[in-house]
């Protein structure tokens, strides 16, 4: 008997989904599998997946489930996706149909699927896959990029057959978050939608409110959704058209098509660059000297480095696994170009502790950070005038439960040391 199993990933949802349409279209039965073996791992001694990421997930494969089954497919978590189509190829003449990702660990997981027939689809991205010079910068990306075909999105779905098959109870972990300024999430393609249907009253605020470091709808909140794929980005960008459609286009309903085209480009270069975007030489290949400091490294990762706007930026991150975009960028330059610490120690901590994590963009802003990415000039944040640019004060103190102090740092002396010592000092 033929049996269609659709690999979920991050692609946890029935919209415009590829690979269950093709699931659909090749046989009369479906079976969808998740496994948990993607939650696992470790990475510079930091969990790769920590609870606020578990728990979005596992939120998500709930609504998953029950959207599956209004069409007759059940969705079984499994531990071990080896084990269990080697089972289920006992049965049934098998045909795998998934998504492609990016990241090393996601191909090694592809290729225990691609033993048996298979059918692959990627739609990671907004725009289709083109050819460009991965090293080069994002301005020359998307030159190209916005010339480029953008699909359309699917909405295909039928009634169909499925078969039994052992499931591991979903159990949602609890999470308890103090803070009452903490942003929450939570998982589901329902939920998805809902957001960004919400958002869309909004898309003419964006560029003017979305750097703010507080608040809920300064800006998309999109990302958590599209890491996992509760929504893809083609659907947000024909709901955003569309919105368009009804009111008018403006500088900042455009610039949430530009940041979709940024989360393409990560995606892109980290494809064709055959993940160099691991490394610690990055797309420029050049072995920077990045300081071993132990205490250096403590004090950062626990909120001790004397500089608040830093400080409140890990106790969000690590408390409740978010934190706005300006943020990111103000920690991660100062991992890197004011401690001088290997940047894949902070990627690696990003990783475990965001809630949209994604590799290709953590990576890849890491990188670009660190100089070793698709950045041609060498920027540093300096903490203090972003604080004061982007309302720290206020962040500062829903955060540490204090007004923001001023350190006795020279931030020009230290990022001029680290300049010369880690980077120009080859």
């Amino acid at each position: 008997m033929k049996l269609s199993v659709i690999v979920f990933r991050n692609n946890l949802r029935i919209d415009d989904n590829l690979s269950l349409q093709s699931a659909c279209e090749s046989s009369d039965r479906v079976l969808a599998l998740y496994s948990l073996e993607i939650l696992e791992g470790e990475a510079f001694g930091f969990k790769k997946c920590n609870i606020f990421r578990e728990k979005f997930i596992k939120e998500s494969l709930l609504n998953l489930q029950k959207n599956l089954l209004k069409f007759g497919i059940k969705l079984c978590i499994v531990n071990n996706i080896e084990k269990s189509l080697e089972k289920l190829a006992k049965e049934y003449e098998l045909t795998i149909h998934f998504d492609e990702e990016v990241g090393t660990e996601e191909k090694d997981f592809e290729n225990k699927l691609k033993n048996y027939s298979y059918k692959s689809f990627f739609s990671q991205t907004l725009i289709d896959i083109f050819d460009f010079d991965y090293k080069k910068s994002f301005s020359a990306f998307r030159k190209k990029a916005e010339k480029q075909n953008i699909s359309q999105a699917i909405n295909f779905m039928k009634k169909k057959k499925t078969v039994s098959f052992d499931s591991i109870p979903i159990n949602i972990p609890s999470v308890q978050i103090e803070n009452p300024n903490a942003i929450l999430f939570k998982g589901g393609e329902d939920e998805a939608i809902k957001r960004v249907d919400y958002y869309l009253d909004f898309i003419h605020e964006y560029k003017t409110t979305r750097n703010e470091m507080s608040g809920f709808d300064n800006s998309t909140k999109f990302s958590p959704y599209l890491a996992i794929g509760c929504i893809s980005p083609r659907r947000v960008y024909e709901k955003l058209k569309r919105k368009e459609t009804e009111t008018y286009e403006s500088n900042s309903s455009y610039w949430i098509y530009f940041e979709l085209l940024w989360r393409d480009f990560f995606h892109l270069v980290m494809k064709n660059s055959g993940n160099r975007l691991f490394l610690k030489s990055g797309l420029k290949e050049i072995d920077f000297n990045f300081k071993n400091d132990e205490k250096l490294l403590e004090n950062f990762l626990n909120a001790n480095t004397k500089i608040d706007i830093i400080d409140a930026s890990i106790i969000e991150l690590k408390t409740t696994g978010w934190l706005s975009n300006r943020n990111r960028q103000l920690v991660a330059s100062y991992f890197v170009k004011n401690l001088g610490l290997d940047w894949r120690i902070a990627a690696s901590f990003f990783e475990s502790y965001l809630l949209d994590y994604n590799p290709a963009s953590n990576y890849g802003n890491f990188a670009y950070q660190a100089h070793v990415g698709n950045d041609k000039t060498y920027r540093i944040f300096d903490p203090i005038k972003q604080s004061k640019m982007y309302n720290g004060d206020d962040y500062v103190k829903k955060w540490l439960g204090k007004d923001r102090s001023e350190a006795h740092i020279d931030y020009i002396k230290m990022a001029e040391d680290i300049k010369n010592d880690v980077f120009f000092n080859l």
